[in-house]
Order: C-alpha cells, then structure tokens, then sequence
C-alpha cells in the first residue's frame, strides 16, 4: 500500500545500529513503492537466544516486517512457526545459493525452503594489547601460541589492587568470544556427529577443554572472572565500554568487528591480532564463523515489501555497507572479494580464518542448545557445581531428546 511504513527490530547498538539506519535510509530513498522501513532498537535477554519481544509480537498478530536474527537460530525459529518462508520469492528474485558461502547459506533454509537471507559473517581469533605487554615486560612482538603460553601471559600482565580485586585482566577465559565452541574447537573437539545428526557437547576433547577452562579459571579466582561478567552484564560493556578499550583486559578472545571500534574508540593504540592458541601451538581452527541474517516473521502482512526491504538490506549493496562500515565480512561471496577486507592487516587476519572456522550445528533446537551450553560454561563448569563431563553430557540428553521429538532424526 503507498505510503505504508514498515518496521525492522534489531538488538544493534553502536557501529552497526548506525549503519544498517542509514542503509534503510538509502532504500526508503531509492525505492518506488512508497514503502519505508524504520529500524526499531529491540534490547536482548542476556544469555539467551529466544528473542521473547519477537514471539510475543508474532503470537499477538503483530509482527515487525523484518527481524534481525542471530542466523544459526533461524531453523528453530522456522521450525516453530515464527518465520515467513520465502522460497519463491527469492527465487523470483533471483537469489542464487551458489552466490552465498556454503555454511552461511544452511543455517538461513530449513527442510528445503529459505527462512532468512544471510548479512554478515565474522571470525574469532586473539587480540592483544601491544603497549600494556611493553609496559609489563612482554615482547609485544611475541603473542602467545600454545595455551601455556596464554596463561603465564595472563598472569604476568594481570594488576591486583591492595585488597587482591583485580583491576586489570590479562584475559578473562570466559568473556568476550571465547565461549565453549572457542575452546572444543581449539582442542579439535566435535558439537555434531556428522553420519547420525546428533549433538555431542560431551565429545571427549571437549570435556578436556572444559577441564582446561575449570583450571584456567581456578588459576584466575572464580570470584574475579564473576566479578567482570557481573559488571558486564547485558550491553554494559558494548562497544566504547568494552574491558579491551578501557585497558581493563590486556588480551581477548574477539573478532573482526573490533576493527571498526578499534578505529572508532582507539586510533592511537597497538593492538594486534593472531589465531586463538592451542594445546600445542596456534589453533587457527578455534575459529567459527558466525554472523546474522534477516527474516520476515510469521504474519505480516505486506509480505512482498517486506522481502523487496531484504532483499536490499542483505543484497550486494547492502551487505558491502554494513561490512565494511561494522569490519565484518561479507556472506554474499563477490562482495566478500572486495580488497577493502584485506587492507587492514588486522581485519585480513580474521579473512584468512574463514576457510579453517567451524560452524554451530544449524538444527531446530539451536538456541536450545546456545543457551543450555551457556549455562554449562558459565555457570556450571567454573562454578564445579558440575563436572565438565557431567555438564556437556546433559546438555547432549536435553538437546537429542528435544531433537527426537521433532523428528530431526528421521
């Protein structure tokens, strides 16, 4: 209808709520129909990936037309109905599978038909402060490769105040990007066995890496490590506020957005970026590509400008604005080949990773998963209310069973 406006609901705060503004900006200018999309800031439950805001408004009758969503939850939320499919449309569209890196593409179609159109991806690696290290005496040029190494690193460039409250983390294990798929990737652990589509949390090498985790965190103080995440809790810590740009935190696990708040927030600091380290050296497979993707949900009505407002938003167009004013990378795989990826030396770090990053098994229950595997490792593990195998093998028994009665395995 002429004059119709449409909204877009996107939990975006900082760099990227700018710009994905001003890319709508650029389609309400540029599009004939009469149609304009507003972006709508909708904030998020911390630890969880069920979007409550978005099912309530679905349930209601009253959806935004677009919705910003995490893209690995995207077969769950198709799964239970709160998704719009958009097969034909797409295809009328000329949207191309082969246009899209491969995992990026799975994670958005569910049982054959597309639920979403894929945005961004990002990698994970290390960050480190350069010029914190030469204060403590490290050679800045020397990172750490081998998870020994990360934690004499950690604890040389720690600062203790006169009560022992830490005021300066040399790395916080569990903050940031370094979350349980970080570490079982880095001990080459599995989270899905390939033949039988089940999850395995509970792989071996994952227990290892939790046992590593539960150590590492002993080694810091559990008190210390809950201190910071309590501080940090919900967006506190986003963007100008992060621990990494306030010199709070020395090294972090991250990825390549903070190119773009690098530049933003501290243009005159060194900062550096190498693989995740491992066991027994760097462990550039600990990366995993992740990234967001767009959905029209369940019940909105003007359904055709809804996608045509897509289709731009996670077009070439769209895409190489958002990735390059945020450093995340393209998932539409001409616009990813753009050299603006690589001319910073730091972003061209995390570019390279993609070819070795795993991905979050794309299943109907993967927010399920996100969220009981958040509880395990953040909570349970460090806190030894369970043991790393206890933990991960309940996460595996909820899931499956969940899983099975879906019929995902069938």
């Amino acid at each position: 209808a002429a004059g119709t406006a449409l909204e877009a609901w996107s939990r975006m705060t900082g760099i990227a709520q700018e710009s994905t503004m001003a890319i709508l900006d650029n389609y309400n200018k540029q599009n004939d129909k009469g149609v304009t999309v507003e972006f709508v800031y909708i904030p998020q439950t911390e630890g969880s990936q069920a979007d409550e805001k978005l099912l309530t408004a679905v349930a209601g009758g009253t959806p935004p037309a677009l919705h910003y969503a995490d893209r690995f939850t995207v077969p769950q939320f198709a799964q239970q109905g709160f998704f719009t499919k958009i097969t034909d449309l797409a295809n009328g569209a000329g949207v191309q599978e082969a246009d899209y890196y491969p995992f990026a593409w799975a994670e958005t179609v569910y049982k054959g038909d597309i639920y979403a159109l894929s945005f961004d991806t990002d990698t994970r690696a290390l960050w480190y402060n350069k010029d914190i290290m030469t204060e403590a005496g490290l050679d800045p040029e020397k990172p750490p490769t081998t998870l020994d190494e990360l934690r004499e690193a950690t604890a040389a460039l720690t600062v203790k105040d006169a009560n022992g409250r830490i005021t300066r983390y040399g790395f916080n294990p569990l903050y940031d990007q370094a979350w349980s798929y970080t570490w079982g990737f880095a001990f080459q652990g599995e989270f899905q066995d390939p033949e039988t589509l089940r999850i395995t949390a509970a792989h071996p090498n994952n227990i290892q890496a939790m046992q590593f985790i539960k150590d590492f965190v002993d080694e810091i103080g559990v008190e210390e490590i809950d201190a910071m995440l309590a501080a940090c809790a919900g967006s506190a810590c986003n963007d100008a506020n992060d621990y990494f740009w306030t010199g709070q935190s020395a090294m972090t696990c991250s990825g390549n957005w903070k190119v773009a708040q690098a530049h933003r927030y501290k243009p005159d600091v060194n900062y550096g970026v190498v693989p995740m380290p491992g066991p027994d050296g760097p462990a550039p497979f600990a990366s995993w590509a992740g990234g967001w993707s767009w959905a029209i949900p369940t019940g909105v009505k003007e359904v055709e400008n809804a996608f045509d407002a897509l289709s731009y938003l996670c077009g070439p167009e769209g895409q190489l604005k958002y990735n390059k004013d945020t450093f995340h990378i393209p998932t539409n795989i001409k616009a990813s080949e753009d050299p603006f990826f690589r001319e910073d030396p730091l972003h061209a770090v995390f570019v390279d990773l993609l070819p070795v990053s795993h991905t979050r098994p794309p299943i109907p229950a993967g927010s399920m998963l996100w969220d009981l595997l958040f509880t395990a490792f953040r909570d349970e593990i460090p806190h030894g209310t369970k043991t790393p195998e206890q933990a991960l093998t309940d996460v595996d028994t909820a899931v499956n069973a969940e899983l099975e009665k879906m019929g995902f395995f069938a």
